[in-house]
């Protein structure tokens, strides 16, 4: 293999190690109903810190270079003086029915369809071209947000997706399990010696018939029950009589996962390091 070729299959490995990463955030995002436009100001705000965290000495030349991020923006960047992220528009659009509800209908509700002080020409006004007012409809409806009266009239129900408890709960616990499992990866990878590298290890297999999975999961639930019993043990002998937050933060995770899509290329019982 030549030195192009070796090139562009270091650049392939590195594009396909950004998509598997930007699917799995993608998931989370539409999941938890999170906001692309705020997460793009945050992915620059921690990229600029984290490389500032790095090198503390590197100036504001060296920081955009290294995140590719414009100049102007590092030194607020670094001061968490987020930039303002655009509103969402289907949240726009909806502030714009409410407000002329208000303001000419003295109601809730509004004209589907029709030229002015209408669904159809706010939807002209505030969304791009590519999309149809009823495209819209449909998911606002779908939402819980609008409710379609017939005889051309839609009625407010709701600004806002309400977001349910225990989601906001579980996209934490999600976040933090993700931040943790990074912050391991991450060392592992900047550490030479094998005895000093954390535990990362994943065992798999495609040779399992899905119609089994119900009954091994019940079997690992069963071994890991009594594995993270005697890990927990094992944590509290080292632990010291201090006030909760004294020291750093150490652990140790059991993930269990399955891949629902099916993969053509098939291999053996593995364990990866």
């Amino acid at each position: 293999m030549n030195t192009n070729e070796k090139i562009q299959e270091s650049l392939e490995l590195k594009e396909k190690a950004l998509g598997l990463l930007a699917g799995a955030i993608a998931k989370l995002m539409l999941r938890f109903k999170l906001q692309r436009g705020k997460f793009h100001h945050l992915l620059d705000e921690k990229l600029v810190q984290e490389a500032k965290k790095q090198d503390t000495d590197a100036n504001i030349v060296t920081l955009a270079i290294r995140t590719g991020i414009d100049r102007r923006y590092i030194k607020k960047y670094l001061d968490s003086e987020m930039p303002r992220a655009r509103p969402d528009k289907l949240v726009t659009i909806l502030e714009d029915v409410r407000w002329t509800a208000q303001r000419y209908y003295n109601s809730k509700t509004i004209p589907t369809r029709g030229p002015f002080r209408t669904f159809q020409s706010i939807c002209e006004q505030r969304a791009p071209s590519t999309l149809t007012y009823t495209a819209i409809l449909e998911e606002l409806i779908k939402n819980g947000n609008l409710k379609d009266l017939g005889n051309n009239k839609l009625e407010l129900l709701k600004l806002r997706n309400t977001t349910v408890k225990d989601d906001i709960k579980y996209s934490q616990i999600s976040a933090n399990q993700i931040n943790r499992t990074v912050d391991t990866i991450v060392f592992n990878a900047s550490t030479d010696l094998l005895e000093d590298k954390l535990v990362q290890q994943t065992i798999f297999s495609t040779q399992i018939n899905p119609t089994n999975f119900d009954e091994l999961h019940k079997d690992i639930k069963l071994i890991t029950k009594e594995y993270r019993s005697r890990m927990a043990d094992l944590m509290i002998s080292y632990e010291e009589n201090v006030n909760v937050g004294t020291y750093p933060e150490y652990g140790f995770s059991f993930l269990e996962y399955k891949f629902l899509e099916h993969k053509t290329k098939f291999s053996k019982y593995k364990t990866e390091e």
